[in-house]
């Protein structure tokens, strides 16, 4: 690769050939207001190691905004789930984009993005949705690192706000009991039991079809979930390889999914024409998809009137998971039944369960069995000691 450094009148200039065009035609670049020519010099073998190397970059004038709405959205649309674009998109439309859009690609810095991040602070945002962000902007500066156009990622150098540690509630038995009682006659009451009996998240939940439930066997397949968008619903596959599982019901439950299954059939008859039978298990009065917010809405309503003081939808999973824990149920056992990771579930889980380290230490050691020489030992030094 050939290149050299030159005075322009009170600055120095490095000037290099990059590789030949598609149509072989050579093409030279300038880089200059360096202010001394060992400067200019030091670029310039930069450069020209990066070209032999094929670490290159070309210098552009494209700014982040382009690259996000003209490049990277684009790609990750065809790529992620329909719900990570939904969230991909708000953030790099109402918090990026405002804020860092104007700026140069190539020279956006770990300093700018702290800067970023100060300012998401200020306006009120938390530290984990900061954190959130944060793995966006990662994703797309790793991506614009592996198409050319950037020869690292800035994200390294930044410093986003630490989470605080938070940990998983649950309700009691008795309070859930509570909550089941309250909401026994309620038209989805087995959608209820179900989300507190298995512990499965409400996305699976709202996809599970009656083709994937074995009422007779008693278990159920989880091989998609409702996926909420801009314009409704979609469906998609579970979150990951350990969601897609096989769940077992007990007798109450599966109970619970008939009485469900006979009132659909009436409200399928009723609606005639107008019903749109998607196999849904759960559904609304004209078959259509249920829209995961409104049953979050619900969830709240019916909390409060049960006299349950805290905790989301999300809290009968949590509760699925505690209960299991503290009655014995393996940890691993109930990862599979849930479809998580082991080491996730201990480390949401951990702090509700009730024996402590000194219990385990006393219950460990009651096991094992001491020599009678040992024994005697260590009961003469005891004699010893009171005497």
């Amino acid at each position: 690769m050939r290149g050299h450094v030159r005075k322009r009148g009170n600055t120095w200039t490095a000037i290099y050939d990059e590789p030949e065009d598609e149509n072989s035609r050579r093409v030279q670049r300038w880089k200059g207001g360096f202010a001394t020519k060992k400067k200019a010099q030091a670029f310039l073998t930069r450069t020209l190691t990066n070209l032999e190397d094929g670490a290159y970059v070309a210098p552009s004038e494209v700014t982040l905004a382009n690259f996000l709405r003209d490049e990277w959205l684009p790609t990750a649309k065809r790529r992620i789930r329909p719900l990570s674009y939904v969230q991909y998109e708000q953030i790099v439309r109402l918090r990026i984009i405002p804020r860092l859009g104007h700026m140069r690609l190539q020279v956006i810095s770990g300093g700018n993005l702290n800067g970023f991040y100060r300012e998401l602070e200020a306006a009120g945002l938390s530290a984990s949705s900061i954190r959130v962000t944060h793995s966006v902007l990662s994703k797309v500066f790793r991506d614009a690192v592996r198409q050319r156009k950037l020869v690292r990622n800035p994200v390294g150098d930044a410093d986003p706000p630490a989470i605080p540690e938070s940990q998983a509630t649950a309700w009691t038995a008795t309070e859930l009991g509570r909550f089941l009682a309250h909401i026994e006659g309620d038209r989805l009451f087995a959608f209820w039991r179900l989300a507190a009996m298995t512990g499965m998240r409400r996305g699976e939940l709202l996809g599970l079809t009656w083709l994937a439930l074995d009422l007779e066997a008693g278990k159920l397949r989880v091989d998609q979930q409702l996926l909420p968008t801009a314009g409704g619903c979609t469906f998609g596959p579970p979150k990951s390889k350990r969601s897609r599982r096989e769940v077992a019901l007990d007798a109450e439950t599966v109970e619970a999914l008939r009485g469900h299954r006979d009132a659909q059939l009436l409200e399928r008859d009723f609606a005639g024409d107008t019903y749109e039978d998607s196999d849904l298990v759960f559904a609304d009065e004209l078959g259509r998809p249920i829209y995961p917010t409104k049953l979050t809405t619900a969830f709240q309503r019916h909390r409060k009137a049960a006299s349950v003081t805290t905790g989301s939808l999300h809290i009968l999973r949590h509760t699925h998971a505690t209960l299991a824990l503290t009655n014995g149920v393996p940890l691993h056992v109930l990862a599979a039944r849930i479809g998580d990771r082991a080491e996730t579930v201990l480390s949401n889980y951990a702090h509700l369960l009730p024996t402590s380290d000194a219990e385990t230490a006393e219950q460990v050691a009651a096991l094992v069995p001491v020599s009678s020489s040992f024994a005697k030992e260590a009961q003469t030094c005891m004699v010893a000691s009171e005497s």
